[in-house]
């Protein structure tokens, strides 16, 4: 036991001695600029927002940068009607495909 409680003193003091004689690398100061570059790269998608217009419950699409890139057509009288075309658009853009629709010749 006595030899058990040796080893662990002497683990402990090892450890310390190691750990104060490290240099610590003071901290670098991150740009704004990077911050906003690495949160896109890390995947950031924007949102869907549900809110109250003139003429009922809409919804609007945005960017990670905050932009506008669609907007719901129809006015619900419901708040959860527009979230059941919240559910539909996130269905439909986890699962739909894209088709490339060519101009008719006239």
């Amino acid at each position: 036991m006595r030899k058990a409680l040796c080893a662990l003193a002497l683990f402990v003091g090892v450890g310390l001695v190691v750990a104060s004689s490290a240099p610590s690398a003071p901290a670098q100061p991150k740009d704004k600029k990077d911050d906003k570059k690495d949160t896109k790269a890390a995947g950031d998608v924007g949102t869907i927002e549900v809110y109250k217009a003139k003429d009922g419950w809409r919804i609007r699409v945005k960017n990670a940068d905050g932009k506008s890139v669609a907007i719901g057509t129809v006015g619900h009288d419901k708040k959860e009607d527009a979230l059941k075309d919240v559910e539909f658009l996130k269905n439909t853009f986890g699962k739909g495909k894209v088709v490339e629709i060519k101009e008719e010749k006239k």
